[in-house]
């Protein structure tokens, strides 16, 4: 494998742990760049807001500083790994695929999940279209999920599921 930058989109939710650790760990390996990317979506809700839309403007830009010293903050878990902080404006899928593309860089790795519930809806799902139109790899990780008790049959039965006595 010879990858000389890896891209870590964040949206700053805990989804992104396991990622970032992924994407730290690859680029300590390949002694590559981690570009740690965050994109501050220009997809606003002034249609619906109508006349609203100024006040949405002004918070819009207050999001936007806070994004960046947010973004600041986020360092890969392996100390000695060469990182940049970028804060993109755009359409975050299409933003993260021509930051890669355009710094020729040789994976993606990324969280499944980011947002959720009614943005998640409305602007559908970020890694999808990352993963649809990036021209280099992508690594998509999933947040790991506690393991659940055993269930109830075979907590008590002693038996193993799936064997009829």
């Amino acid at each position: 494998m010879n990858i000389h930058s890896i891209v870590f989109p964040t949206d700053f939710s805990p989804h992104n742990d396991a990622a970032l650790e992924y994407a730290s760990s690859l680029a300590a390996e390949a002694d590559a760049t981690l570009h740690i990317v965050h994109v501050h979506d220009v997809r606003d809700l002034s249609t619906v807001t109508g006349e609203a839309s100024s006040l949405y403007a002004s918070a819009w830009q207050e999001g936007l500083a806070e994004a960046r010293k947010l973004l600041k903050k986020i360092v890969p878990g392996r100390a000695g790994i060469h990182c940049e902080h970028h804060c993109l404006i755009g359409v975050p899928e299409e933003e993260i695929v021509s930051f890669a593309s355009e710094n020729n860089c040789g994976l993606i790795v990324m969280a499944s999940h980011g947002r959720t519930g009614l943005s998640r809806l409305l602007m559908g799902s970020v890694a999808e279209g990352v993963m649809r139109n990036a021209s280099c790899p992508v690594l998509i990780v999933k947040q790991p999920v506690a393991k659940k008790d055993a269930s109830p049959i075979s907590a008590t039965s002693g038996s193993t599921l799936g064997i009829l006595s």
